[in-house]
């Protein structure tokens, strides 16, 4: 299972300068619900705007314009087990 794990205290400023790798959600800080954020279905005014600015225009499916976008990206519950190499017998 993935879950998104996002960069502490991190914030672009401007949409166009956070680094396509980076994987974007939005949070209704009203009611909790996430979900990804698509850079690519912007208007051409906001492809150079502030993120503070996006935020203000997002509006949840509970209603409510408190969405704050989120930076990171998502990563595997499953933890992979890596083994230390043992002494060899030579």
């Amino acid at each position: 299972m993935r879950r998104f794990q996002q960069v502490p205290d991190w914030s672009p400023g401007y949409i166009n300068v956070c680094p396509h790798h980076m994987d974007i959600m939005i949070e209704c800080t009203a009611c909790g619900a996430m979900r990804t954020f698509d850079r690519n279905i912007l208007p051409n005014e906001l492809k150079h705007a502030l993120i503070v600015e996006i935020e203000k225009r997002l509006r949840c499916s509970c209603g409510v314009k408190a969405a704050k976008l989120r930076f990171g990206h998502f990563v595997d519950d499953q933890k992979a087990s890596f083994e230390a190499p043992g002494p060899t017998d030579d």
